[in-house]
Order: structure tokens, then sequence, then C-alpha cells
């Protein structure tokens, strides 16, 4: 699981997602989230606060193409 914090319209705002539905997004630079029901959060890098996950999930293997 990763924590994600972000600065949202209402306030800060922390959700709970699995590491892997975690990516660059394609339509603002920053990070796309993934959520429940197929929906996607678009997050700018300016108002990400912070992306936690475990030591594993974080890793990143370079090995393949």
């Amino acid at each position: 699981m990763a924590t994600v914090t972000y600065d949202a319209p209402e306030g800060v705002e922390t959700v709970e997602v699995d590491a892997e539905k975690i990516s660059d997004s394609g339509r603002v630079h920053g990070v796309r989230v993934q959520r429940s029901g197929g929906r996607y959060l678009h997050l700018p890098y300016s108002r990400l606060y912070s992306i936690e996950t475990t030591e594993q999930e974080g890793k990143v293997d370079y090995s393949g193409p």
C-alpha cells in the first residue's frame, strides 16, 4: 500500500492505494493515481506533499526493457 498526501480544494487529503496504481501522469506535470471504480486522480507535483510506500514497494527493477 502507498499513502498519497496532497493539497485538495477542501484542504489536505490523504488516500491509500496499491503502489502499482501510481504512475506518471499524461495530463499534468505530476502523478496519476488510479482510484476505485476505474477513476483517476491527476496530481500536479506542486500540489503533492508526499508518497509513502514500504521499502519493498518502493524498489524499481531496471533489469528489464
